[in-house]
């Protein structure tokens, strides 16, 4: 039976003494052999019969670690949960979290389940329903609280502060500023910019979607946001800018093989250009978080503009365009607030405090 153990001492698995990021040929050692797959962007070493995995951005070393709970469906996924033992800081962690008697730690605004720090490492617990279906475990360090200067917004870009103003206005005479989901945050800094920018060689965020997040951001929130967009009866969540990257990556890997490419249909080739599942020139800013995004379009056809926003359906496959320009689709959403239209806001305001 395998056993974990997180103590004041150390991280130990079978015995074996475990430190982030994590030599994937240490992990063989304590859980034996893996399965390998390897994603466009990312790395994970599966134990079956375990219920582990470990996510390695490289390939070489694991950043974290996912004890299943419960049987997912991805590729990825082990085919047993985990059966062994847990035990965080001499007793067993299960049991302890039900005692109540070791409070988790909120590692993001919004988190609702929280994680148990012990000695630099953190074991977050992925909850639905109220149930626990995984545990995360990676390093944790203090983040620091100090306030950042936000970028200046361009004179081009003026435009962003009066609408973000105006949106936010609306969104408060709905969602109280102390839900769970409201959700704001400062705008990005300077920083940001240079870290988050380059999705990929010449693939970056365009300025427009810069400015917009330099006014204001979002935190992440596993569930949902109290910014999003009511677009055709779907709702989008406003990507936090430092995700953005992420899902662009989602994406890409779910781009067709040239010989595995369906039949492209309904698609207004005269204004949207692709030749795949989604232009890689398309920059995501807002998700329905079941593979659907609300996407920035910085290389549109003939007839298309650039900065058009186009909506994907990953089911249906649909590429539409929903607005000529982000502002379009943000006064679009503050005009639909004002007439009442708000239903995509039902779920966070049922769950008011």
């Amino acid at each position: 039976m395998t056993k974990i153990e997180l103590s004041k001492s150390g991280f130990q698995i079978n015995g074996i003494t475990i430190e982030f990021p994590i030599d994937i040929t240490i992990l063989q050692q304590a859980l034996g052999n893996y399965r390998y797959t390897k994603k466009q962007y990312n790395h994970t070493y599966t134990w079956d019969n375990l219920g582990i995995i470990a996510f390695s951005k490289e390939g070489n070393k694991a950043e974290s670690l996912a004890v299943e709970l419960e049987l997912m469906k991805y590729d990825y996924c082990p085919k047993s949960v985990f059966k062994g033992e847990f035990i965080f800081d001499d007793q067993e962690l299960f049991e302890l979290y039900k005692s109540g008697k070791n409070k988790p730690v909120k590692l993001f605004k919004g988190d609702r389940s929280g994680a148990f720090i012990l000695n630099g490492i953190s074991v977050w617990f992925d909850k639905e329903d109220g149930k626990i279906t995984a545990l995360d475990i990676s390093s944790y360090e203090e983040k620091e609280k100090s306030k950042k200067a936000t970028a200046p917004v361009d004179p081009k870009f003026k435009a962003f502060e009066a609408l973000w103003q105006e949106w936010i206005s609306e969104i408060n005479k709905i969602v109280s500023t102390d839900n769970d989901y409201y959700n704001l945050t400062d705008g990005i800094t300077s920083e940001d910019i240079k870290k988050h920018t380059v999705l990929e060689d010449d693939i970056t965020i365009p300025p427009a979607l810069l400015n917009f997040y330099k006014v204001q951001n979002v935190d992440y929130d596993p569930v949902t946001s109290g910014f999003q967009f009511g677009v055709n009866n779907f709702s989008y969540d406003l990507i936090p800018f430092q995700d953005i990257k992420q899902e662009w990556e989602s994406i890409q890997d779910l781009q067709f093989d040239e010989d595995d490419l369906p039949e492209q249909e309904k698609i207004d080739f005269d204004k949207i250009q692709t030749n795949n599942y989604a232009n890689p020139k398309w920059i995501p800013f807002a998700t329905g978080r079941n593979g659907d995004y609300l996407l920035y379009d910085t290389d549109p056809a003939s007839k298309g503009k650039f900065g058009q926003i186009i909506e994907l359906q990953n089911e249906s496959w649909s590429r539409d365009i929903v607005a000529d320009s982000l502002e379009e689709l943000i006064q679009n959403e503050i005009n639909n607030l004002k007439t009442g239209n708000t239903e995509h806001f039902n779920f966070i305001v049922g769950k008011e405090n």
